[in-house]
């Protein structure tokens, strides 16, 4: 049996990635979107005697990190033929494609995982959460009257994006985990309907100067019921408000769909939303949270010099157990003043120790070195030190990625 990973060639071979990938992910409207986006060389795939069984791609995304912009590799499209799988193919195209990632200067490595334990054994490490609400939107009055003196105007998508796109940027620039979007990003997930073909609908928020401050992104569709009542269901794609007028304005204009007896919103808002606080009933949201993007560090050095820090200070960093990104073990001297910071390689003892694992966390600052030190996957000197590392990787907003990829 001859293993072969690599790119692949041509367009032929992508419309074979496809099917693999339209296989493992039971994909019945197949993979024409992504693959009118993926080129051949952002591929990793598995070869056994020629003949295509694994895959990989990696698309090149740009990502704000604490307000930074960082070169990221989008991981996607993983998947391997039934039987072929527990024979370490997807290991060495992991191992391939982080390797393709350095040499690209691309330092850090995210990805939706359909399983948690599939990538946590390859150095992902959590680095957001998804907060998702489902309510009847009767029930979801504000605690206060007013707030705004703008309104929001019905839009084509093709009508608003001139509107969206520079208020998304001005959203998404001071940050934490949130996706530079190309046109391409913008139809491959948050315009993308549920079904081909299905109107998808903007709800654009403009203040009383007329200024763009805010917008909704969302579906209609009837759902059977057994109880009376409103039948429709409104699925929030995407919800950007620059201002808490902006905010109530767009959660008011949701709430007037009269036939809408569901709102579904799933991974529309950061982790640290705020609506709860303004509902008279926060509790009928039915807030869910769970896993989100999961990042791997590829290039240790470079990737803690690309992100500011939450506060000035030094600490030494140990790296241990990375069996894929062999370079990131070893002591990082980290120095910041907050906004910059100086990363260099020194054999001095460690203030820290992370595993791949929690170094990519941390980083991402989804979960502080106090928290991570509980879990067991970072250990630190004292307490002083922890409470040093919560300070200096604290980051101004929680880290959130609303796109699929």
């Amino acid at each position: 049996m001859s293993i072969e990973i690599r790119a692949c060639r041509d367009r032929d071979e992508l419309q074979h990635y496809s099917k693999i990938v339209s296989y493992v992910f039971a994909s019945n409207d197949g993979m024409d979107d992504q693959l009118d986006v993926t080129q051949p060389d952002w591929t990793t795939c598995g070869f056994i005697d020629g003949k295509m069984v694994a895959t990989m791609g990696t698309f090149p995304f740009t990502v704000r990190l604490n307000g930074a912009k960082v070169a990221m590799g989008g991981v996607t499209a993983v998947g391997t033929l039934p039987q072929h799988r527990r024979k370490g193919i997807l290991r060495q195209i992991m191992t391939t494609g982080l390797h393709t990632m350095k040499e690209r200067n691309q330092p850090l490595a995210i990805l939706w995982a359909s399983m948690g334990a599939i990538y946590q054994r390859f150095g992902y490490g959590s680095a957001t959460s998804t907060l998702s609400y489902s309510f009847d939107p009767r029930f979801v009055g504000f605690n206060q009257p007013g707030g705004y003196d703008g309104e929001v105007t019905l839009m084509t998508p093709e009508d608003a994006m001139p509107v969206m796109k520079p208020v998304y940027v001005q959203y998404a620039t001071p940050r934490n985990m949130m996706i530079h979007r190309a046109m391409p990003l913008w139809q491959a997930s948050v315009l993308r309907p549920r079904k081909k073909g299905e109107p998808v609908y903007v709800g654009v928020y403009n203040d009383a100067a007329g200024e763009p401050r805010g917008y909704v992104i969302y579906q209609t569709r009837e759902e059977e019921r057994a109880e009376p009542g409103p039948d429709q269901v409104l699925d929030v794609k995407d919800f950007v408000a620059l201002d808490t007028a902006a905010h109530r304005a767009l959660w008011d204009y949701i709430r007037r769909h009269d036939l809408v007896g569901k709102v579904v919103m799933r991974n529309a808002l950061p982790e640290d939303d705020f609506t709860a606080s303004l509902l008279l009933e926060p509790r009928m949201l039915n807030a869910h949270v769970s896993d989100g993007i999961w990042m791997r560090v590829v290039d240790a050095e470079a990737a803690l010099a690309a992100r500011p820090y939450g506060g000035r200070g030094m600490l030494r960093i140990a790296i241990e157990g990375d069996d894929i990104c062999t370079w990131n073990n070893g002591t990082l001297v980290l120095e910041t003043d907050g906004p910059s910071a100086q990363v260099t390689r020194k054999d001095v003892p460690a203030d820290l120790t992370v595993t791949p694992n929690a170094l990519a966390t941390l980083i991402a600052g989804h979960r502080g070195a106090t928290y991570l030190a509980r879990t067991g996957t970072l250990r630190a000197t004292d307490a002083d030190i922890l409470r040093l590392a919560d300070t200096i990787f604290r980051p101004e907003h929680a880290p959130f990625t609303p796109d699929g990829f």
